[in-house]
């Protein structure tokens, strides 16, 4: 193998025929610069927005060094657990196999690339630092290193590395909640100037296949902060944060206020968040007008122990309300809220049952994220209402958006609010039903569709 192949990383792609992006050549192409026949940077972070690529690139890097780096090898992948280790082996395995000379030379197995003719090897380690100690990796590949809880891993494979002539370590993800942690850490080193720290960033997508229309999809979906930090790769201050203060006020300052009675050929939509003892139930109506919705009756029923909430309390204030606004639909939000739906329907009125499953809230919330971040939602001011919006945070799961308050402010307003905005968007097939039709689906593409 000639001197450039063994020295450079980009020349060993184009000779193997590994089809790289331009972003691609770029960034892995400095990152791993060699001067004198060794790494110029033995510390190199790259962080892309998700789909872009980068663990293609994390391959091709291992590719090269498994061949080329002085034999014998010892490269180690990681990730935030084993199956996100086998991510960037998988790439690998896909580019050996992808060229003869290099399925000749390269043995696939299950968790591990060997090059038996020089011993160098390829393997994959949890994320639990003590199953790669003893260990001296002459290349590190950690993948998402951005979203690891701690920095026990990190550190040990760095230090690992000490002793070691020539090493890399090469950590490649999305930004993660927080400003702390690994990623960040390389982030600070190299734009301090330490000479053997690198960084390369892009808040761009530069890959081909993350199209405009999916991000698009993915804005409406996702919550604000979400689409900056996995689409943006933007690090987000109080990252999980559900709003923000500028946002709410900026709902709260339209000059709106509540409305004692609706206007002439308006449909008006109401949910019901029950609550009986420690809860209250609160009752929210609001409705369309141009490309904003406005909140216009925010009615709270506060209970004790002593004096529950009354069902046939809520059910006298929706009939009355009803009779002031054109309540086109009711929905109400609790699983002991049959009774009360059936009296409503009884009453002649459009209500119905709102199970508060997890999928159900998982997309709702968003479509209330959006209106605040997009400064098209009308709110009244409301004390309570800001401080349960301000004290919302969210997770991410396997079922989607999970929204829960934290400390003793509960969410009971910002249900109704949430409940009502939502129901809106559903009027007349807008933002909520092209959500809802691609939610499922864009659940399953969360990587954007087996991009590299």
């Amino acid at each position: 193998m000639n001197r450039a192949l063994l020295d450079e990383v980009l020349a060993f792609a184009e000779h193997f025929g590994i089809a790289l992006y331009p972003w691609q050549r770029d960034a892995f192409g400095r990152a791993c610069r060699r001067d004198g026949g060794r790494f110029v940077h033995r510390l190199a972070g790259i962080s892309v927005p998700r789909g872009n690529g980068k663990s293609f690139g994390g391959a091709a890097v291992g590719v090269w060094r498994l061949l080329a780096g002085p034999p014998p090898q010892d490269i180690i992948s990681a990730a935030l657990d084993l199956e996100g280790a086998k991510i960037v082996l998988d790439h690998a395995r896909s580019i050996v196999r992808g060229h003869p000379a290099l399925a000749q030379a390269v043995e696939v197995q299950a968790n591990a690339l060997i090059v038996p003719s020089t011993g160098s090897r390829w393997t994959i380690t949890s994320r639990e630092h003590t199953a790669s100690r003893g260990r001296h990796p002459t290349v590190t590949i950690y993948d998402e290193i951005g979203w690891a809880k701690d920095e026990e891993l990190f550190s040990s494979l760095l230090a690992g590395q000490a002793s070691v002539d020539d090493p890399l370590m090469l950590v490649i993800s999305t930004v993660g909640r927080r400003q702390a942690g690994p990623l960040w850490t390389v982030k600070m080193l190299a734009e301090g100037r330490d000479p053997a720290v690198f960084w390369w960033h892009s808040s761009e997508n530069l890959s081909p296949k993350v199209r405009a229309d999916f991000l698009a999809r993915q804005r409406r979906i996702l919550l604000p902060a979400q689409f900056a930090r996995e689409h943006a790769n933007t690090w987000v201050d109080a990252a999980d944060s559900f709003t923000t203060v500028a946002e709410v006020d900026a709902a709260m300052r339209h000059g709106w206020t509540e409305q004692l009675q609706g206007r002439p050929g308006v449909d008006y939509h109401g949910f019901v968040d029950l609550g009986a003892v420690h809860d209250p139930s609160v009752i929210a109506v609001g409705h369309v007008e141009g490309e904003g919705a406005y909140i216009d009756r925010l009615i709270t029923f506060q209970g004790s122990r002593e004096e529950p909430v009354q069902l046939a309390t809520v059910e006298a204030a929706l009939k009355e309300l009803a009779r002031k606004f054109n309540l086109t639909r009711i929905r109400i939000e609790s699983w002991q809220g049959l009774a009360a739906t059936q009296s409503l329907q009884r009453a002649g009125l459009n209500a119905e049952l709102f199970p508060p499953t997890l999928k159900a809230h998982s997309e709702e919330w968003p479509v209330l994220a959006q209106r605040l971040a997009a400064r098209t939602l009308g709110l009244p001011p409301h004390g309570r209402l800001r401080e349960e919006l301000l004290n919302l945070v969210y997770e991410v799961g396997p079922q989607g958006v999970r929204v829960i308050d934290k400390g003793k402010v509960h969410q009971d307003h910002a249900v109704a609010v949430r409940g009502v905005v939502a129901s809106l968007a559903q009027q007349g097939g807008g933002l909520f039903l092209q959500y809802k039709a691609e939610y499922e689906r864009l659940q399953r593409l969360k990587v954007a569709g087996a991009v590299r």
